[in-house]
């Protein structure tokens, strides 16, 4: 069979230039993106040799799909014309297949069976014939390929959250691979959860290793179909805004059963893929006692009849209201707690005609409770976030342990639900309330207060954990006045920082929002400073866009207060480099262009520098090696002029060394490899300079010194380089890269034709690739171990 199909190529193609490949697939997707660029290159000079017009300037890197087919059919041509070039290609294939969407899963080999499931009450009542059409669905045909929908829809508090997650639990004996869960919070579309924040949480449960999710939404969405076809799956999809929210999370196969809640009917979902709409309606007055007994006790609920059935039809079966009274009823000692409950619910109704039973059993449960925790509860409705003991006392101002004390009473006042791991969970209908509360009682000025005093608090918390996952890296704002690098600093300070960063990641981006509606702009950009090396290690490219848009409008506001425009460029920057983590070129040069001129208005030449540093670096994506070179040096000249008082001047020698590392990938880009070579050279001086040893950026000179020969045809000479790379990387502690250059070692073995050196690197990069659990690296290691025992 002919292996050079356009189509074959043309996937090989859109793996290489489409900027879809992350963390552990980075850098190999990189190299294969510049052995791309390569062949282009030389096919150019064939055509010139050949006396055909060829382009002006450098080549660069196809833009849009046309472009890419248009690349591909040409590689077909001249593979089919020249059989030295046809074998070069079949292993340029063959490897960048190892990355693509057709790659072997990466799967953690015990982590793929999520069991997500929230717990249900004790006190859940009824729902049967929910549960039973459910049931139902189940066994109806259905396409190949398309799961079972149920879309429960209805009012606030009717107890659609309660009912999915029953239906699920009773279910889920059926669906042993994986149950998963996820609130998409849609009460309303500002605060509505994105698809691919959601599919990378997804994605990490189902064992993919946070290296090896893509950035972008359209490869998340094909990895997570692709990793639940023929898994029996249950997914439980809470809180729906609407269908563009909830499309791209849909299970993939016909063995999975997925159940979405929104208060409004989302027609897309029935007609498109035939889900099945259930409306979830107020309980029966049965019901509605058993549910009140299950919480207010069964002997109360007898004692106090009349009182009960008054209760229960002041809260028209609404199970978030019942709940609530029950709680308050429970909780008085006074033996009549129902008759005082019926008698201020009809108070309250004729107070309140407007109201629904949630507003009234929630104001309810609010006047019950002392001062001190009704002011907690009024703040916490301020913001739409994850209540942990931490933010909550920075919410009120109070100690950590007074606060845990009044969560636990909010709690068993029915105004709260425990969540696990010291977090709390607030009905949004509940959340409402307290925030009219606040408005009421507190007023502007005091909520204001108490939303900085929490920002204020994530914010030395996510410093804090960024300085220890990058503490060389160059920073702005005043949130880093006080912090160094401890001194017994390792790896493993770096690993535990991101990981942090990871579990607060939708905190931060809250935070984000919430600064900014209130006004406090110099901590939304420096949110945006501490979430650095969460997004450029981790990913999480949409919400890093969304967040740094809200940081530079944030920045060029304080601009407009203060005159200081480095952290609005600052924050460009940063955004640039979200743009180019999901191959948006374009965004990215402009977030760039307006970064550099924010930047020279201000006089702040270390920011400039960056920002010119980072355009050579989407030059380099573009295969504008040339100009890629010119923006480096250009940053080079602006490092120079830095006086020594200067802002940034600390980190002048550092900034010039990786510049010299950049300039010297620019010549090898160029086909340029002598003066590539002296240019590398003079990197690894510039670095071993440094006060303090830098192993990780001695590595990288070294791995792309050991490339760039390979790439010349002198895999004895790469085989060193890439020998000193591993050694560097060990000593870094950066174990992916380690694995990554055991690999490329691997491959100067083969070219030198000694199988045992090979086997031996392979052996090597599996070992370390499993300690990291990068479960697709030790796929793709053991798909090469295959080929060359088959060998």
């Amino acid at each position: 069979m002919d292996p050079f199909t356009t189509s074959a190529v043309l996937a090989a193609v859109d793996t290489a230039t489409t900027g879809a490949l992350s963390g552990a697939a980075q850098e190999m997707g990189r190299r294969s993106a510049e052995a791309l660029a390569g062949f282009l290159r030389r096919m150019r000079g064939r055509d010139a040799e050949a006396g055909e017009p060829a382009a002006v300037g450098e080549p660069a890197a196809p833009v849009g799909e046309d472009e890419r087919r248009a690349l591909a059919e040409r590689l077909v041509e001249h593979a089919r014309r020249e059989p030295g070039f046809a074998r070069e290609l079949a292993g340029w294939l063959r490897e960048t297949g190892r990355l693509g969407p057709h790659a072997p899963q990466a799967v953690a080999p015990a982590a793929s069976r999520p069991r997500l499931l929230p717990p249900v009450t004790a006190a859940f009542t009824d729902r049967e014939s929910i549960l039973a059409e459910i049931t139902a669905l189940l066994t109806a045909d259905r396409p190949a390929g398309a799961p079972a929908i149920a879309l429960l829809h209805g009012p606030a508090g009717i107890g659609k959250s309660e009912t999915a997650a029953h239906c699920a639990h009773t279910l889920k004996e059926r669906f042993p691979d994986a149950q998963l869960y996820i609130d998409l919070a849609g009460d309303s579309s500002q605060d509505a959860a994105g698809p691919s924040a959601v599919l990378t949480e997804f994605l990490g449960w189902l064992g993919v290793p946070g290296a090896d999710i893509p950035p972008t939404r359209e490869r998340q969405t094909a990895l997570y179909r692709s990793r639940t076809a023929g898994l029996r799956t249950v997914v439980v999809l809470d809180n729906a805004h609407g269908y563009p929210q909830i499309a791209p999370l849909l299970a993939g196969g016909t063995d999975s059963l997925v159940i979405v809640t929104s208060r409004r009917p989302i027609p897309e979902l029935v007609h498109r893929h035939g889900a099945l709409p259930l409306r979830v309606g107020p309980l029966s007055t049965a019901d509605s006692l058993r549910l009140l007994a299950r919480i207010a006790g069964a002997d109360r609920v007898a004692r106090r009849r009349t009182s009960a059935e008054a209760v229960v039809e002041r809260c028209g079966g609404v199970p978030l209201a019942l709940a609530e009274v029950a709680a308050l009823a429970a909780l008085r000692e006074d033996g009549a707690g129902l008759e005082t409950v019926a008698g201020e619910l009809a108070a309250s109704r004729r107070e309140q005609e407007t109201d629904g039973p949630v507003e009234r059993t929630t104001d309810l449960a609010y006047r019950a409770l002392a001062p001190a925790t009704a002011r907690l509860y009024r703040l916490l409705g301020v913001r739409r976030t994850a209540v942990t003991v931490a933010h909550a006392a920075a919410a009120a101002g109070i100690a950590n342990d007074e606060a845990r004390a009044r969560l636990r009473e909010l709690a068993a006042a029915g105004l709260l639900r425990e969540a696990g791991d010291d977090r709390y969970r607030v009905h949004d209908a509940v959340r409402r309330h307290a925030r009219l509360r606040a408005r009421a009682e507190d007023g502007h000025a005091a909520i204001a207060d108490a939303v900085r005093r929490t920002v204020e608090r994530q914010l030395d918390a996510a410093a804090a954990a960024d300085f220890l996952a990058m503490p060389l890296r160059w920073r702005l704002g005043p949130a880093y006045r006080e912090l160094s690098r401890p001194a017994d600093w390792t790896p493993a300070h770096a690993r535990r920082a991101l990981a942090e960063l990871r579990r607060e990641r939708e905190n931060l981006a809250e935070a984000v929002r919430a600064a900014g509606e209130y006004g406090f702009d110099d901590l939304v950009w420096q949110l945006c400073e501490a979430m650095w090396a969460l997004h450029l290690m981790l990913g999480f490219h949409q919400q890093w866009v969304d967040t740094h848009r809200r940081g530079v409008a944030a920045a060029r506001r304080e601009a407009a207060r203060t005159g200081d425009r480095r952290p609005e460029a600052r924050t460009l920057v940063q955004l640039a480099f979200a743009h180019l983590g999901l191959g948006q070129y374009a965004e990215a040069e402009e977030a760039l262009a307006e970064a550099a001129a924010a930047d020279e208005s201000a006089g702040h030449r270390r920011g400039r520098a960056t920002a010119v540093e980072t355009l050579g670096l989407v030059r380099l994506r573009q295969w504008r090696y040339a100009e890629a070179e010119d923006c480096f040096r250009t940053a080079q000249d602006v490092l120079r002029e830095i006086e020594p008082d200067e802002d940034g001047a600390e980190d002048v020698p550092r900034a010039l060394a990786l510049l010299e590392r950049h300039i010297a990938r620019a010549l090898a880009g160029q086909d340029r490899y002598a003066a590539a070579e002296a240019q590398f050279d003079r990197a690894l001086i510039r670095i071993r300079a440094l006060p303090g040893a830098d192993p990780h950026n001695e590595g990288r000179v070294h791995m792309n010194l050991g490339e760039m020969r390979l790439r010349a045809g002198d895999p004895g000479a790469a085989r060193a380089s890439l020998a000193d790379a591993f050694t560097a990387m060990r000593a870094g502690g950066a174990g992916l890269l380690q694995a990554d250059a055991a690999e490329m070692c691997a491959r100067c073995a083969r070219a030198l034709g000694d199988a045992a050196e090979e086997e031996r690197w392979l052996r090597e990069a599996r070992s370390l690739y499993e300690e990291s659990e990068v479960w697709s690296g030790v796929a793709r290691v053991d798909a090469q171990l295959a080929e060359l025992a088959g060998d």
